[in-house]
């Protein structure tokens, strides 16, 4: 079994790649040609844990993944984990990766196939709400699929921005970075905004003008009781773009612009459909995507993971 640290995943994978994976997961999923339960939420307190199983084609795998918002205020990931990668066919397990940097990784590429979806093609602007690991690999992955220049950003805990400031400079050193000093002053200055939070509660005003016609990625709500984007989004948004189905049930920033009726049952849909052509979105008016997560994002980039690192002769190889 091969084992893969944190730092091999980020210098085996490229963002194309990621990305590339990324797109095959949903349109197997879209095509159900993989196997998705349910991933079940264990909370103690303010910390979650995550079970995620899924079964691909040749592969299945299981990703733990561990939840602790307070961690931000301890300059430690707020998500952390591990990916254990089993052959299909014999059920060996093939690596155990550290799922920290697999998670951020499929979690910015999702965020930016959403957003190339969403958005006009080109916008050369965006805004970033939560600067930690995964808002930094957000605007990370978002510069891959538009022709940004400028990221506006701000986190309420400061010392964030270093990380992402960091991380953009290795993969993007000519893109401007520009702090703001209130998550309103980021939706004034783009068109693009990207909300990578804990917050239980909307991250700037509910204010229509301000929204109006601008595009919005969420990922950081994952539970019923979080609501990351205000109401005045889904008001004027009327439709809503999601990973998978299974979001449906797992965060209020799906569930409370259906039950307040902002939103019909109809008008939520998968990111698969935009992906496949099976659907169209209107990118002049307000638009929003909602990336709950999904385990078959993480199998396939952990296949992509590796093979990588087979082929690049990476990791550690033990006996299990």
């Amino acid at each position: 079994m091969l084992v893969i640290s944190n730092q091999q995943v980020g210098e085996i994978l490229s963002l194309p790649a990621v990305i590339a994976a990324v797109e095959k997961a949903i349109v197997a999923h879209e095509e159900k040609l993989a196997t998705v339960p349910p991933r079940m939420h264990i909370d103690n307190g303010k910390n979650t844990l995550l079970c995620m199983p899924s079964w691909g084609k040749d592969v299945f795998g299981t990703k733990l993944v561990a939840v602790a918002p307070d961690n931000a205020t301890k300059n430690l990931p707020v998500t952390n984990g591990a990916m254990l990668l089993n052959d299909g066919a014999t059920g060996m397990p093939l690596a155990l990766i550290n799922a920290s940097k697999l998670t951020a990784m499929r979690t910015g590429a999702v965020g930016a196939i959403g957003l190339k979806h969403i958005s006009p093609s080109d916008e050369s602007t965006v805004g970033l709400i939560g600067c930690g690991v995964q808002g930094a690999h957000q605007v990370v992955f978002a510069c891959a699929v538009r022709p940004i220049k400028t990221v506006y950003h701000f986190d309420p805990v400061t010392t964030k921005a270093a990380e992402m400031v960091a991380l953009m400079k290795h993969h993007h050193p000519n893109v401007k970075l520009v702090a703001c000093s209130t998550s309103e002053e980021v939706v004034e200055r783009t068109n693009i905004v990207i909300a990578a939070t804990t917050s239980a509660a909307p991250v700037f005003a509910n204010d229509e003008p301000l929204v109006s016609g601008k595009h919005f990625v969420s990922v950081g709500s994952y539970k019923p009781a979080m609501q990351e984007l205000p109401d005045a989004v889904y008001r004027l948004a009327g439709e809503l773009c999601i990973d998978s189905e299974f979001a449906c049930t797992e965060t209020g920033d799906i569930i409370n612009p259906l039950k307040k009726g902002f939103i019909n049952e109809e008008n939520v849909y998968t990111i698969g459909k935009l992906l496949m052509g099976k659907r169209k979105i209107n990118t002049a008016k307000t638009t929003v995507f909602k990336s709950a997560g999904m385990a078959l994002f993480d199998l396939y980039v952990a296949q992509l993971v590796y093979e990588e690192a087979m082929g690049k002769k990476r990791g550690t190889e033990v006996t299990f």
